[in-house]
């Protein structure tokens, strides 16, 4: 399982890898062959070799060779398809890891660009840097007597957070791409702003009074430009966050059913089998 593959520190700062075992890689990723929610922890993914296939929310994306990928508290992942030769190392921390005067994240305002964008392409001489302070870090682990271990696993982390926020930076100075057209910005609000109230809110009728629109109108921008109805976006997003909940946390459908706002229990029952193909206790038991 991929938790015990894990090095920790009072499961505060975790580290995996498979650098030097290589070969397959499907029996630690068997962890996330379901939507997770990765609660409370921001992931850092640095990609050596091959590649892996992966859902960051709606969203199907890959990472493949000298790429790294941020993946921020509370997204929702799941692998789809690893290659056999992928080699990862992967970089966890909770959100407790920094003390209470250390808000390195915030002070530097990656949250929002993080956001935006969650992978970036790197030279090899940037991989190797990077892949040399990971090592550096698991070295350090072992080292249970320090009495500085944990300043400096957080140096490490500023550090590697630092070059990211470089390779921000230096995209901002290549010329910006022509501003989207109306429908696809609309498109985009509309997805934001799902994003951030389908827990609570699950009619058309709401996003579109948020984005100042008639729910018809909407309606017709969203299927223009992506081929699906906003219903089917908005069902979408609870579905995949009630999969998340039920595979991944131990909460009962009493809780989810209030977690996301259904009347009832066997309403949010009802729902999930109309749109997952089977109940919430059979998904929960696949």
């Amino acid at each position: 399982m991929l938790s015990k593959a894990f090095d920790n520190i009072e499961d505060d700062f975790l580290l995996f890898d498979n650098f030097s075992e290589g070969g397959n890689v499907a029996e630690w990723m068997s962890e996330t062959d379901y939507p997770v929610r990765l609660n409370r922890i921001t992931m850092i993914a640095f990609c050596m070799e091959g590649y892996m296939k992966f859902n960051l929310g709606l969203k199907n994306v890959m990472m493949s060779k000298n790429q790294i990928y941020v993946i921020l508290p509370d997204q929702i992942i799941q692998a789809t398809e690893v290659s056999l030769d992928f080699k990862v190392g992967f970089m966890v921390v909770r959100r407790n890891f920094f003390n209470s005067q250390n808000h390195f994240i915030e002070t530097i305002n990656l949250h929002n660009r993080l956001m935006e964008q969650s992978h970036f392409d790197l030279s090899e001489k940037e991989m190797q840097e990077h892949i040399q302070i990971f090592k550096m870090v698991k070295e350090k682990i072992s080292d249970t007597e320090h009495t500085y271990r944990m300043q400096i696993f957080q140096n490490y982390f500023q550090i590697t957070f630092y070059n990211i926020y470089h390779l921000i930076v230096n995209q901002q100075k290549v010329p910006e791409k022509p501003a989207p057209n109306n429908n696809v910005a609309i498109y985009d609000r509309f997805l934001k702003c799902v994003e951030e109230h389908y827990r609570k809110e699950h009619s058309v009728i709401f996003y579109a009074n948020k984005l100042c629109l008639t729910p018809k109108y909407l309606s017709s921008v969203i299927y223009e430009i992506s081929g699906k109805h906003a219903s089917d976006w908005i069902h979408d997003y609870i579905v995949l966050e009630s999969k998340a909940l039920l595979k991944s946390t131990g909460m009962n459908m009493k809780d989810i059913s209030d977690t996301l706002c259904f009347c009832t229990p066997s309403h949010f029952g009802r729902f999930f089998k109309r749109y997952a193909g089977c109940t919430p206790n059979e998904y929960k038991n696949l």
